[in-house]
């Protein structure tokens, strides 16, 4: 194997971009890894392993852009290079010069020349944590809203933001921000869902994505979907952009009914929001994995699955009873699955809310949930929401494990993600039943009909490799759960 390293100086580039662009040339026939990142000094702790890393690398600097491909042979890594910076670059579009042979008005290059140019008032953030806060900062002094995709900011900063914008009636999105849509616009890791009267607050990027596309499925629309960051419904953070975001809804007239989902929220953060919402004035359902179902106030209620916070808001949205509305999906005797003689299950997913999802509906009993979107998992390679193929060695794991019964995986679609997550996935189970036998694999498919990678497609992949596939991620770990005599 060739290791091959090229450094473009001065030369940033956004992460989402580079995550792309680097599973795509990983793919190519003879390539075995490849890298693409600004040389921060986090970054080159943990975008890749020790052993690829050059002195040239050590010393770039964090607005150099790394390009790493490791492959067959050093003739094949160099044209392999080419093809990578070719790819990152092309998006850069040329400058062309008009008829009458003046250069064009150049592009703005800063948030204040951004405002300026299109009256912006969103801003979307995706440096490195060490440069987010500055950069947000410099958005909401220009008057915009940030929606901060970078993740390494501190918790202080995180306070500090969020705080300057409510003194502003200004929003901020994040850190850690993967998901949102606003005015029926899909901002990173999102879906193509339905315009309609049902505004949603996600403290998680996943939880969001199975939320908007369930409320689709039961012919229901969002206005928008804010997200808030993961550290947001903390003690220390204490709900800021939540309480921010029913604020907003509150006053918008487009939205009739609010929807929350987060993971569990800190006690105190939690009692505070239900306030809020209690101040809005309008119909309202909490999606807080693993609580207890109650009506907590007239048209207010608790959710403790993703579906069951989408069966209630679509209730209401149609005017039927929220208390009676517990899934979105008729379940109905699965028997075309033989019992397992095995009595674990494995779950291997790539969104974290829906592998916590999973892991309250299967409590109590063997089963092993990974998340393999963790930092855990993820260093040195790209999430697998981006590139599924760090689920293939798991999938070989699981199948070589004799007490393993069943496979639980997730499919998640829409824009961000992989341009064909299932058919990674049902390509990793079939190497991996040809080489252990056969196994029970369940799945879902959080999307829909009018993402890029159609979620019928997808769905077909599956269900020719074998794979049973159901409508819900909650569906699909039930399922699950009764293969082990747990329904």
């Amino acid at each position: 194997m060739a290791v091959l390293t090229r450094i473009k100086k001065r030369f940033y580039q956004d992460s989402l971009k580079l995550m792309r662009v680097s599973a795509e040339i990983k793919e190519m026939a003879g390539v075995e890894q490849a890298f693409a990142f600004m040389a921060t000094e986090l970054n080159k702790k943990t975008r890749m392993q020790e052993s690829l890393m050059s002195d040239d690398v050590r010393a770039a600097g964090a607005d150099d852009l790394v390009l790493i491909v490791e492959c067959d042979n050093a003739t094949a890594g160099q044209e392999m290079l080419e093809e990578f910076e070719k790819r990152i670059t092309s998006s850069v579009a040329p400058v062309q010069i008009g008829e009458d042979g003046e250069y064009p008005e150049a592009p703005p290059a800063t948030f204040e020349q951004g405002k300026v140019h299109v009256d912006a008032n969103l801003a979307l953030i995706s440096v490195p944590g060490p440069y987010a806060a500055v950069q947000a900062m410099i958005a909401l002094s220009q008057g915009m809203n940030a929606m901060l995709f970078s993740d390494n900011v501190s918790v202080e900063e995180e306070i500090m933001l969020k705080d300057y914008a409510a003194k502003h009636d200004l929003l901020v999105m994040g850190p850690d921000c993967g998901t949102a849509i606003i005015g029926g616009a899909p901002l990173c890791f999102a879906n193509v869902v339905k315009s309609g009267k049902i505004g949603v607050i996600g403290a998680s990027g996943t939880g969001t994505q199975e939320l908007t596309v369930l409320l689709d499925s039961a012919g229901c629309g969002i206005t928008h979907a804010i997200g808030t960051g993961g550290r947001d419904l903390s003690e220390e953070v204490a709900g800021r952009t939540v309480l921010a975001a029913l604020k907003l809804l509150a006053q918008d007239s487009n939205t009739e009914i609010i929807a929350i989902i987060s993971k569990p929220p800190a006690s105190g953060v939690a009692n505070k929001v239900i306030e809020a919402v209690k101040a809005s004035g309008k119909p309202a359902v909490l999606a807080f994995l693993g609580a207890t179902s109650a009506k907590i106030a007239d048209n207010i209620f608790v959710a403790g699955t993703i579906e069951e916070a989408a069966a209630k808001a679509a209730a209401l949205c149609k005017g039927s009873n929220p208390e009676e509305a517990k899934v979105i999906y008729e379940r109905k005797p699965f028997d075309k699955i033989s019992l397992p003689s095995q009595k674990a299950i494995r779950g291997l997913f790539t969104g974290g809310t829906l592998a916590s999802e999973a892991k309250y509906i299967l409590a109590g009993l063997n089963a092993d949930i990974i998340d393999l979107g963790d930092d855990e998992y993820t260093r040195g390679a790209l999430h697998p929401m981006i590139d599924p193929s760090n689920r293939s060695g798991f999938i070989m794991q699981a199948f070589c494990d004799n007490a393993v019964g069943v496979v639980l995986c997730d499919v998640v679609i829409g824009y961000g993600s992989h341009t064909d997550p299932a058919g990674e996935l049902a390509k990793d189970v079939k190497a991996a039943r040809d080489k252990h036998g056969d196994k029970i694999v369940i799945a879902s498919v959080t999307g829909t009909e009018n993402d890029p990678q159609v979620k019928s497609v997808q769905v077909k992949k599956l269900e020719d490799a074998g794979i049973y596939v159901l409508p819900s991620n909650q569906y699909a770990a039930e399922v699950a759960k009764s293969l082990m005599g747990g329904i």
